[in-house]
């Protein structure tokens, strides 16, 4: 990376978006100030059904990636043991179990709430 900048180059590009991350953060709190809202990001506004309909949809990935979840649990404790060259226990497999049944239980009551 040093080809293609030169350090005094890379300085002042970080404090350039230092810069306007730190104006995009002002601008909404000082609303008064006309030449800082140029810094503003636009903003959505969204009808109350659009923000039900969008905290529904953002419920049911949090769902699925928590099904997910139960379902990488076992495969992350056996995988571990292989690479740890150890033997999986009775008590371990026991807990990953249970664990990845809660997930599965979480998961789909999320599902079946917010469906």
């Amino acid at each position: 990376m040093e080809l293609l900048l030169p350090d005094s180059v890379k300085t002042v590009l970080m404090g350039l978006i230092a810069t306007a991350i730190v104006l995009g953060w002002l601008a909404p709190r000082f609303p008064q100030v006309a030449w800082l809202q140029v810094f503003r990001l636009p903003r959505r506004h969204m009808s109350p059904e659009e923000q039900e309909r969008r905290r529904r949809a953002g419920n049911r990935h949090a769902a699925v990636e928590i099904m997910l979840g139960g379902l990488i649990l076992p495969l992350l404790y056996i995988g571990s043991k292989v690479m740890m060259f150890d033997e999986p226990t009775a008590f371990g497999i026991t807990l990953v179990a249970l664990g990845s049944l809660a997930c599965f239980g979480t998961g789909i009551w999320l599902l079946v709430r917010n469906w």
